[in-house]
């Protein structure tokens, strides 16, 4: 999907995703628990590198509620700001790795958002037709 594309997908995505989690949509065999944070901090590095000041200091679905939080306050600045990097083509990141672009940086956080979406509509969708499991998962019998 291209970049504008995912851009204006972004709100609709994370609503869907926060949805799904409001209502307890069963994701414990999915790694999203642990990834989630991960991408939304870094998703804040580089808005704040872009000059919107973004923390999440939750960990596992808490951080998506805290930063929907605040995407709900603060929607349009960070909207502007995503804006300004797409149309950037120099800005950077320097990460332990190396030097990144940001625009790089921001889209590959805006892929991973759609996909989870995407994912977590598919996992409802399996769960409301009362899908069998694929693999009978120990920890889901307790």
């Amino acid at each position: 999907m291209e970049a504008a594309a995912l851009y204006e997908r972004f709100e609709n995505n994370l609503e869907t995703i926060f949805s799904y989690i409001k209502r307890g949509l069963d994701v414990r065999t999915t790694p999203y628990n642990i990834t989630m944070p991960l991408e939304l901090n870094l998703l804040c590095d580089v808005l704040t590198v872009a000059g919107f000041p973004c923390r999440v200091t939750k960990d596992g679905f808490d951080a998506l509620v805290e930063f929907h939080d605040l995407y709900m306050q603060e929607g349009k600045r960070v909207s502007e700001v995503m804006h300004r990097i797409l149309e950037d083509k120099r800005a950077y990141l320097r990460t332990p790795e190396g030097t990144v672009l940001l625009k790089e940086q921001l889209i590959r956080r805006l892929e991973y958002f759609n996909e989870i979406a995407h994912s977590m509509e598919v996992i409802a969708r399996l769960q409301q037709l009362g899908s069998p499991l694929q693999y009978n998962y120990p920890f889901l019998n307790q």
